[in-house]
């Protein structure tokens, strides 16, 4: 087994802002909390206080408001997520829901409050989101485990701790803090990041060791909330006495590790959701598509806008512009409108409401005129807020001509260029989540019906010769994406009964995790960030979209890709090309969705990413590294510098034949040279 090659940048950022309780007050409190009417909380704390101390009150009354998590300080929510946040639901899968009551989330600059009750339907929280919590004055970064060293996250050595409850295994993971609030330390996230997803429905529990420190150098100070619950003093604040009882089963956890309460600064639990939360929406849109459109998409109709050659067509002999139909799931009649999200039935599920059009380019080589028999078809995915049209460029023309295979791809509703306006409005207003991640939902059953139809009604009508003979084959149909046309791709991958084979160029899973480390990220961030200015506001939601994102984000499907487990899609193969130091997608997250596939890394590797081991071909699934020579990584949640390798699998004739030899055999084979890693720099991709 080889092991990592290159090396990688050890600087790690520190930032943060929020004033500090007086040295002389024993527990960390809140100065001010980012909620709604929070003045008149702060009026009842003082009358409290004073008819307390007149009359003699029972029970400590906190500082920390009822809304909010007095196992934190810093933002009313932190830590996030938490038990604090769940109650009891015999009715759910998890045997709980989310419980987040009005004025606990952030408010934007327009005084618009986050309404809670769309995340109460959650039956837990992501799988795959970040673990979210902030110290006064911050933390110090040195200790933390980087992305560079999991196991280390294992031993003792690690000032974090996370632990499955429902299999009393420690998680892999990595710590940060977040570097965008270098200047903030009040303000300053501290991230702790599994190294795959959670299981559905477990319980974990968490833990920050007195070995972290503040920034300093200084002990952390211990919240007021846990010192409670360590101390056994009952309190006023509801919420912390709801969930005291599981403190038993929580330092149970941790002393099982090795770990006594005495060694904690702060612990708290909570909830993943159950898998239906995260797959019911794709599995009854797709379901309920499937049976209109029919086997082979025969209830489906297309229209040709434009059908000609490229250039002189000596290579790629049609390109194809149109529209097709598709079983619509949204409302206002799928316009690209402010409003539009999922139509819903009763039952809470997506709801179809007939048929509408939606685009496809396509492009035919030339070679396929003369092939010796029908060649195969490529349902492409596009990139970030593209559009089709990338079906008709260089890169995608490249692979079009030296497999001789037929393109089509459509666009990815609720990411493509003409739902910016959309996205625009949710990052500005988190209550319009629905905009992007519900018609997402839409975008997954567009590419399921635009493979019916490709290998329908197309295959028998549109890629034809001049005699109305069929150019392809419609038993042989794959998938191929680069960018976030990889990244949804695997949802695709995963729902579509019929797709067997798919290359996921420069792809990942975890929007949460790859967005801050992207160069595409700080546009978008800036309108995040002039509506949510708090930068801890801004970490919390990324956390709150990812739990939107799950649904349709390979996080939620991609475990069990591999394996048959969902209903309705066989068992899938797949290939995913990973460009060393991308600076759009990075290898961070790459290497995240590997691990959550279950995929080895197909040797000679440049380097092996921690659990995804480095294993001889052919395979039936891999991920395979091309260096271009750029890097290295930092280690903090930024992207980095700019550089080409988001393009270079997909422009590599040595890629493009791996790709084919993956179509036609289903075998994953090297194809840089013998013992020759695929290292680009020294001519072994050409």
């Amino acid at each position: 087994m080889r092991t990592a090659t290159r090396a990688r940048s050890t600087a790690v950022a520190e930032s943060g802002r929020w004033r500090r309780r007086s040295p002389a007050a024993p527990f960390a409190s809140p100065v001010r909390y980012r909620t709604h009417a929070m003045r008149t909380v702060a009026a009842a704390f003082v009358v409290a206080v004073v008819a307390v101390a007149a009359c003699g009150g029972d029970a400590p009354v906190l500082s920390t408001p009822a809304e909010c998590n007095p196992l934190g300080g810093l933002n009313c929510i932190t830590p996030w997520p938490s038990a604090l946040y769940e109650a009891p639901d015999t009715t759910a899968p998890t045997g709980m829901r989310l419980d987040v009551p009005a004025g606990a989330l952030p408010t934007n600059q327009d005084g618009i409050a986050i309404d809670p009750a769309p995340l109460n339907r959650l039956d837990g929280f992501s799988i795959a989101a970040p673990i979210i919590t902030a110290f006064p004055g911050g933390v110090d970064p040195s200790p933390l485990v980087p992305f560079t060293n999991y196991p280390a996250s294992l031993t003792d050595a690690s000032p974090t701790v996370l632990v499955d409850m429902d299999t009393g295994e420690r998680v892999a993971h990595f710590a940060e803090v977040d570097a965008s609030a270098e200047d903030t330390p009040d303000k300053q996230a501290l991230y702790i990041r599994p190294a795959a997803p959670l299981k559905f429905g477990h319980r974990y529990a968490v833990a920050i060791r007195r070995s972290l420190k503040a920034r300093d150098g200084s002990d952390l100070p211990t919240p007021e909330g846990f010192r409670a619950i360590v101390d056994g003093t009952a309190t006023d604040h509801d919420r912390l006495e709801r969930i005291r009882d599981r403190y038993d089963a929580i330092f149970a956890a941790l002393e099982a590790q090795g770990i006594d309460r005495s060694d904690v600064v702060v612990a708290w639990d909570f909830t993943t959701q159950s898998v239906g939360a995260a797959r019911d929406d794709v599995l009854a849109a797709r379901d309920a598509a499937i049976a209109a459109i029919g086997d082979a998409g025969e209830n489906l109709t297309y229209t040709v806008d434009s059908d000609e050659p490229f250039e002189d067509g000596a290579v790629i002999a049609r390109v194809v512009e149109g529209s097709f139909t598709a079983p619509l799931f949204l409302t206002q009649n799928g316009a690209f409108a402010p409003g539009t999200q999922l139509a819903r039935d009763a039952a809470g599920l997506p709801a179809m409401q007939g048929m509408y059009d939606t685009d496809f380019v396509a492009i035919v080589p030339a070679c396929a005129y003369d092939a010796a028999e029908p060649v195969g078809i490529i349902i492409y995915g596009h990139g970030l807020m593209g559009s089709p049209d990338e079906v008709a460029h260089g890169a995608v023309r490249k692979a079009s001509a030296q497999l001789c295979m037929v393109v089509v791809g459509t666009s990815w509703r609720g990411m493509s260029g003409r739902d910016l306006p959309q996205v625009a409005a949710a990052l500005n207003d988190a209550n319009k989540g629905p905009w992007i991640f519900d018609t997402l939902v839409q975008g997954i059953v567009n590419f399921i019906a635009l493979e019916h139809i490709a290998r329908g009604p197309m295959a028998a009508t549109l890629f034809v010769d001049g005699d109305g003979n069929s150019l392809v084959d419609p038993t042989k149909v794959y998938y191929y994406g680069n960018s976030q046309g990889g990244i949804f791709g695997g949802t695709v991958l995963a729902y579509d009964p019929f797709i067997e084979r798919g290359v996921l160029g420069v792809a990942a899973a975890n929007y949460s995790m790859m967005l801050e480390r992207s160069l595409d990220w700080p546009t978008y961030r800036t309108i995040l960030g002039g509506a949510y200015p708090d930068p801890l506001d801004m970490a919390l939601l990324l956390n709150l979209m990812q739990m939107q994102w799950d649904r349709t984000d390979p996080v939620g499907s991609v475990p069990d890709l591999l394996t048959g487990a969902i209903p309705g899609t066989p068992a899938k193969q797949v290939l995913i090309h990973m460009a060393v130091a991308d600076a759009e997608v990075s290898n961070v997250a790459t290497e995240y969705e590997a691990r959550a596939i279950g995929l080895p890394t197909l040797a000679p590797a440049v380097y092996e990413p921690y659990g995804v081991p480095e294993t001889e071909g052919p395979l039936d699934s891999a991920l395979v590294i091309w260096d271009g020579g750029d890097g290295p990584l930092p280690l903090t949640n930024t992207p980095p510098a700019e550089n080409d390798a988001h393009q270079l699998p997909r422009n590599k004739p040595r890629a493009i034949e791996q790709m084919g030899t993956f179509f036609a055999t289903g075998q994953i084979v090297h194809t840089c040279g013998e013992d020759t890693p695929c290292d680009c720099t020294t001519g072994a991709c050409d």
